[in-house]
């Protein structure tokens, strides 16, 4: 029994200099939470659809583009809040290649492609 009181406090001291486990900061990840409704559905200029997915904090949206004119059928992009001077904006400049932007302000959107040559693509869009 004094062997054991004697070892306590010093268990308790190797205890407290142990390292603590690693904290992820908010914001750091880019899996974030989505809520259960629908996607938002826009209807575009040349037979473009879009739907959009918006993430509970509203930092980040998941879209679902048909662009034909691009060549695009059901692609999904994953997009970061952006500055915007009015409305909402989102933005995917992860390739080298193309930057994709998604920017909505009540019942419209505008989805862009810009390619790394300069060459741009954009479709008004309008909520369903």
């Amino acid at each position: 029994m004094k062997k054991l009181l004697t070892l306590l406090p010093l268990s308790l001291v190797m205890a407290a200099c142990a390292t603590s486990p690693t904290t992820t900061a908010p914001g750091s990840t880019t899996n974030k939470a989505y809520d259960r409704m629908a996607p938002e559905q826009f209807v575009c200029e040349d037979n473009a659809t879009i739907q959009a997915k918006y993430s509970i904090d509203g930092e980040q949206a998941t879209i679902n583009a048909s662009l034909p004119k691009a060549n695009w059928n059901n692609q999904t992009v994953v997009m970061d809040i952006a500055t915007a001077g009015s409305g909402s904006r989102y933005v995917n400049n992860a390739s080298q290649n193309v930057t994709y932007d998604w920017h909505t302000k009540a019942d419209l959107g505008i989805m862009s492609l810009t390619w790394a040559d300069g060459t741009e693509y954009a479709v008004k869009c309008e909520r369903r």
